[in-house]
Protein backbone atom coordinates (compact mmCIF):
# COMPACT_ATOMS: atom_id res chain seq x y z
CA UNK A 1 0.00 0.00 0.00
CA UNK A 2 2.97 2.33 0.63
CA UNK A 3 4.32 1.73 -2.34
CA UNK A 4 1.60 2.33 -4.33
CA UNK A 5 1.07 5.90 -1.84
CA UNK A 6 4.72 6.59 -3.23
CA UNK A 7 3.92 5.93 -6.91
CA UNK A 8 0.90 8.13 -7.12
CA UNK A 9 2.96 10.91 -5.25
CA UNK A 10 5.48 10.84 -8.06
CA UNK A 11 3.22 10.68 -10.72
CA UNK A 12 1.19 13.43 -9.73
CA UNK A 13 4.29 15.28 -8.95
CA UNK A 14 5.64 14.66 -12.67
CA UNK A 15 1.84 15.45 -13.93
CA UNK A 16 2.21 18.78 -12.72
CA UNK A 17 5.56 19.86 -13.59
CA UNK A 18 4.81 18.59 -17.57
CA UNK A 19 1.89 20.67 -17.38
CA UNK A 20 3.29 23.98 -15.80
CA UNK A 21 5.94 23.46 -18.83
CA UNK A 22 3.14 22.60 -21.63
CA UNK A 23 2.51 25.58 -24.68
CA UNK A 24 -0.41 27.82 -23.73
CA UNK A 25 -0.98 26.34 -19.90
CA UNK A 26 -3.02 29.16 -18.74
CA UNK A 27 -1.27 29.01 -15.03
CA UNK A 28 2.20 29.49 -16.57
CA UNK A 29 0.87 32.44 -18.61
CA UNK A 30 -0.27 33.93 -15.45
CA UNK A 31 2.93 33.09 -13.31
CA UNK A 32 4.64 34.84 -15.68
CA UNK A 33 2.78 37.78 -15.80
CA UNK A 34 2.67 38.14 -11.96
CA UNK A 35 6.58 38.09 -12.38
CA UNK A 36 6.54 40.76 -15.35
CA UNK A 37 4.46 43.09 -13.17
CA UNK A 38 6.09 42.82 -10.15
CA UNK A 39 9.99 43.75 -11.28
CA UNK A 40 8.12 46.31 -14.09
CA UNK A 41 6.15 48.04 -10.61
CA UNK A 42 9.37 47.39 -8.93
CA UNK A 43 11.62 49.14 -11.91
CA UNK A 44 13.16 52.67 -10.97
CA UNK A 45 16.29 52.06 -13.11
CA UNK A 46 17.28 50.93 -16.53
CA UNK A 47 20.30 50.62 -18.42
CA UNK A 48 21.37 48.38 -21.96
CA UNK A 49 22.80 48.24 -24.74
CA UNK A 50 20.29 47.50 -27.63
CA UNK A 51 20.12 45.89 -31.17
CA UNK A 52 17.18 46.76 -33.23
CA UNK A 53 16.72 44.52 -36.72
CA UNK A 54 13.86 45.81 -38.81
CA UNK A 55 13.52 43.28 -41.95
CA UNK A 56 11.50 43.96 -44.75
CA UNK A 57 10.71 40.90 -46.74
CA UNK A 58 8.48 42.57 -49.34
CA UNK A 59 11.82 44.55 -50.81
CA UNK A 60 13.87 41.30 -49.24
CA UNK A 61 16.30 43.70 -47.00
CA UNK A 62 17.38 44.46 -43.13
CA UNK A 63 18.29 47.26 -41.53
CA UNK A 64 20.56 46.68 -37.83
CA UNK A 65 20.49 49.18 -35.85
CA UNK A 66 22.71 49.66 -31.93
CA UNK A 67 22.80 51.80 -29.76
CA UNK A 68 21.97 52.61 -25.57
CA UNK A 69 18.83 52.25 -23.73
CA UNK A 70 18.52 54.56 -20.57
CA UNK A 71 15.58 54.59 -17.86
CA UNK A 72 15.00 56.44 -14.90
CA UNK A 73 11.47 56.89 -12.54
CA UNK A 74 11.29 58.23 -9.23
CA UNK A 75 7.96 60.15 -7.52
CA UNK A 76 8.45 63.46 -9.37
CA UNK A 77 10.33 62.31 -12.60
CA UNK A 78 10.13 59.86 -15.23
CA UNK A 79 11.84 59.25 -18.73
CA UNK A 80 13.02 56.76 -21.40
CA UNK A 81 15.97 57.72 -23.68
CA UNK A 82 17.06 55.07 -26.68
CA UNK A 83 20.20 56.73 -28.72
CA UNK A 84 20.59 54.39 -31.79
CA UNK A 85 24.92 54.74 -33.32
CA UNK A 86 25.47 52.33 -35.73
CA UNK A 87 23.58 51.15 -38.84
CA UNK A 88 23.72 48.22 -41.12
CA UNK A 89 22.10 47.49 -44.10
CA UNK A 90 22.03 44.04 -45.48
CA UNK A 91 25.47 43.30 -46.47
CA UNK A 92 27.28 46.73 -46.11
CA UNK A 93 29.57 47.90 -43.68
CA UNK A 94 28.64 49.42 -40.28
CA UNK A 95 28.37 52.68 -40.30
CA UNK A 96 27.96 55.96 -37.71
CA UNK A 97 24.48 56.56 -37.42
CA UNK A 98 22.93 58.58 -34.79
CA UNK A 99 19.25 58.90 -33.84
CA UNK A 100 17.64 59.75 -30.37
CA UNK A 101 14.36 59.46 -29.40
CA UNK A 102 13.81 61.24 -25.77
CA UNK A 103 9.92 59.91 -24.08
CA UNK A 104 9.84 62.65 -21.12
CA UNK A 105 6.33 61.73 -19.93
CA UNK A 106 4.86 64.01 -21.59
CA UNK A 107 6.27 64.25 -25.01
CA UNK A 108 8.42 62.36 -27.35
CA UNK A 109 11.57 64.31 -28.98
CA UNK A 110 13.27 62.34 -31.99
CA UNK A 111 16.34 63.87 -33.08
CA UNK A 112 17.72 63.05 -36.90
CA UNK A 113 21.12 64.00 -37.16
CA UNK A 114 21.90 62.88 -40.47
CA UNK A 115 18.35 64.98 -41.92
CA UNK A 116 19.58 67.49 -39.60
CA UNK A 117 15.44 67.44 -38.18
CA UNK A 118 14.09 67.37 -34.79
CA UNK A 119 10.11 66.33 -34.29
CA UNK A 120 8.14 66.89 -30.96
CA UNK A 121 5.08 65.23 -30.24
CA UNK A 122 3.31 66.49 -27.19
CA UNK A 123 0.94 63.58 -25.72
CA UNK A 124 0.07 65.20 -22.04
CA UNK A 125 0.74 68.49 -20.47
CA UNK A 126 -0.40 68.13 -17.14
CA UNK A 127 -0.26 64.26 -16.01
CA UNK A 128 2.48 62.17 -16.84
CA UNK A 129 2.06 59.31 -19.16
CA UNK A 130 4.16 56.19 -18.19
CA UNK A 131 7.51 56.38 -20.77
CA UNK A 132 7.35 52.79 -21.83
CA UNK A 133 3.58 53.15 -22.41
CA UNK A 134 4.58 55.62 -24.78
CA UNK A 135 7.17 53.91 -26.78
CA UNK A 136 4.83 51.15 -27.41
CA UNK A 137 3.74 53.21 -30.42
CA UNK A 138 6.96 53.10 -32.09
CA UNK A 139 8.40 50.05 -31.09
CA UNK A 140 7.12 46.51 -29.76
CA UNK A 141 8.69 47.20 -26.48
CA UNK A 142 6.07 45.43 -24.42
CA UNK A 143 5.40 44.04 -21.20
CA UNK A 144 7.08 46.90 -19.38
CA UNK A 145 4.19 48.87 -19.35
CA UNK A 146 0.91 47.87 -17.47
CA UNK A 147 1.92 44.07 -17.54
CA UNK A 148 -0.99 43.03 -15.94
CA UNK A 149 -3.55 44.62 -18.29
CA UNK A 150 -1.65 43.07 -21.57
CA UNK A 151 -4.66 40.21 -21.49
CA UNK A 152 -7.38 43.41 -22.70
CA UNK A 153 -5.29 43.94 -25.86
CA UNK A 154 -3.70 40.53 -26.70
CA UNK A 155 -4.62 36.89 -26.58
CA UNK A 156 -1.65 35.32 -24.92
CA UNK A 157 0.17 31.98 -24.49
CA UNK A 158 3.64 30.72 -23.69
CA UNK A 159 6.12 28.96 -24.66
CA UNK A 160 8.58 28.69 -21.95
CA UNK A 161 9.71 32.14 -20.71
CA UNK A 162 8.62 33.66 -23.66
CA UNK A 163 4.87 34.77 -23.93
CA UNK A 164 3.06 34.90 -27.51
CA UNK A 165 1.10 37.87 -27.93
CA UNK A 166 -2.14 38.24 -30.93
CA UNK A 167 -3.68 41.61 -30.77
CA UNK A 168 -7.58 41.32 -30.15
CA UNK A 169 -9.73 42.64 -32.73
CA UNK A 170 -10.55 45.95 -30.32
CA UNK A 171 -7.24 46.13 -29.80
CA UNK A 172 -5.14 49.31 -30.30
CA UNK A 173 -2.10 47.24 -31.79
CA UNK A 174 -4.34 45.14 -33.61
CA UNK A 175 -4.05 46.89 -37.06
CA UNK A 176 0.11 47.19 -36.17
CA UNK A 177 1.40 43.36 -35.35
CA UNK A 178 0.12 40.23 -36.77
CA UNK A 179 1.64 39.08 -33.66
CA UNK A 180 4.58 40.00 -31.19
CA UNK A 181 6.88 37.93 -28.88
CA UNK A 182 8.50 38.41 -25.67
CA UNK A 183 10.97 36.48 -23.78
CA UNK A 184 11.35 37.28 -20.20
CA UNK A 185 14.98 37.05 -18.54
CA UNK A 186 14.67 33.92 -16.00
CA UNK A 187 16.70 35.95 -13.08
CA UNK A 188 15.08 39.52 -12.83
CA UNK A 189 11.97 38.97 -14.68
CA UNK A 190 12.34 41.43 -17.50
CA UNK A 191 12.03 41.73 -21.14
CA UNK A 192 15.11 41.08 -22.88
CA UNK A 193 14.35 40.10 -26.56
CA UNK A 194 11.30 41.68 -28.04
CA UNK A 195 9.71 39.98 -31.43
CA UNK A 196 6.74 41.32 -33.76
CA UNK A 197 5.50 40.43 -37.32
CA UNK A 198 3.46 43.98 -38.47
CA UNK A 199 0.90 43.74 -40.60
CA UNK A 200 2.80 45.52 -43.59
CA UNK A 201 4.61 42.27 -43.48
CA UNK A 202 7.74 42.83 -41.97
CA UNK A 203 9.54 41.18 -38.86
CA UNK A 204 10.78 43.64 -36.23
CA UNK A 205 13.66 42.08 -33.34
CA UNK A 206 14.64 44.18 -30.24
CA UNK A 207 17.83 42.89 -28.17
CA UNK A 208 18.85 43.93 -24.95
CA UNK A 209 21.97 42.85 -23.50
CA UNK A 210 24.06 43.90 -20.87
CA UNK A 211 21.04 44.77 -18.47
CA UNK A 212 21.71 47.00 -15.34
CA UNK A 213 18.75 48.03 -13.23
CA UNK A 214 20.31 48.15 -9.75
CA UNK A 215 22.38 51.97 -10.33
CA UNK A 216 20.89 55.46 -10.60
CA UNK A 217 21.01 56.84 -13.84
CA UNK A 218 22.35 60.63 -13.94
CA UNK A 219 18.95 62.71 -15.25
CA UNK A 220 21.69 64.47 -17.39
CA UNK A 221 21.22 61.83 -19.71
CA UNK A 222 17.44 62.81 -20.54
CA UNK A 223 18.42 66.41 -21.11
CA UNK A 224 17.32 67.18 -24.88
CA UNK A 225 19.82 69.22 -26.68
CA UNK A 226 18.94 69.97 -30.67
CA UNK A 227 21.66 71.61 -32.64
CA UNK A 228 20.78 75.33 -33.61
CA UNK A 229 20.97 74.73 -37.15
CA UNK A 230 18.24 71.62 -37.04
CA UNK A 231 15.11 72.25 -38.52
CA UNK A 232 12.55 72.15 -35.76
CA UNK A 233 8.62 70.19 -35.98
CA UNK A 234 6.08 69.94 -33.19
CA UNK A 235 3.02 68.35 -33.33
Amino acid sequence: MKNKIKIFIVLFICLNVCLANEPNNPTQVRNIIEKLNQAAANLKNLTAEVEYLHAQSLFDTQTLRTGELFYTKDANFCALRINFLTLKQDESQQQNYREDYIFDGMKLTKIDYQGKSALTEQYAREKTIEPFELVQDYFPIIGLSKPDEMAEQFDITADGNTLLLTPKENSKFFKTYKQVKLTVNSENYLPSNFWASTCDSEEITIKLSKIENSKAVDKNVFEVKIPADFVQTQK
